[in-house]
């Protein structure tokens, strides 16, 4: 905790570990005053997720102008390769980022380690997060 600096603007904290250490850090700079936007994240394993319900869901690709359904048992990134569109994939489990798109519409279940609530906004990250209902549709960037 002595380690951690009150907040400056254009400060950036970046941990990497255990998510118990990374939340006992997370939690020392807020009480310093420092925005969940300057603080990252890097696992050395995926955490326990959730338990998610895959549902099916509709992924329209803006530049392209075709709309691709992402079934309940496959991934955005899977379904896209399959349809010739390559995305640079990683991990697949959300915790690198690698291949986070522009979200320019539809409800998002974020499923990633990476993303900031901000970020989240503007962002999806294909490998794991899904439609918010099923049925609904996300418009990509791409």
């Amino acid at each position: 905790a002595q380690l951690i600096p009150a907040y400056a603007e254009g400060f950036h904290l970046y941990t990497c570990g255990a998510a118990r250490y990374m939340d006992g850090i997370y939690a020392v700079a807020a009480a310093r005053g420092w925005p969940e936007a300057a603080l990252h994240k890097e696992y050395f394993s995926v955490p326990e997720p959730p338990d998610y319900v895959n549902h099916p869901f509709m992924l329209k690709l803006a530049k392209r102008g075709r709309t691709i359904e992402v079934p309940a048992e496959r991934s955005a990134t899977e379904v896209l390769e399959d349809a010739g569109i390559h995305v640079e994939v990683k991990c697949s489990d959300g915790i690198c980022g690698t291949c986070a798109v522009p979200h320019l519409s539809g409800a998002i279940e974020h499923r990633d380690y990476v993303l900031s609530a901000k970020q989240r906004e503007t962002k999806m990250i294909l490998c794991c997060s899904r439609a918010a209902q099923p049925g609904g549709e996300i418009v990509v960037d791409l």
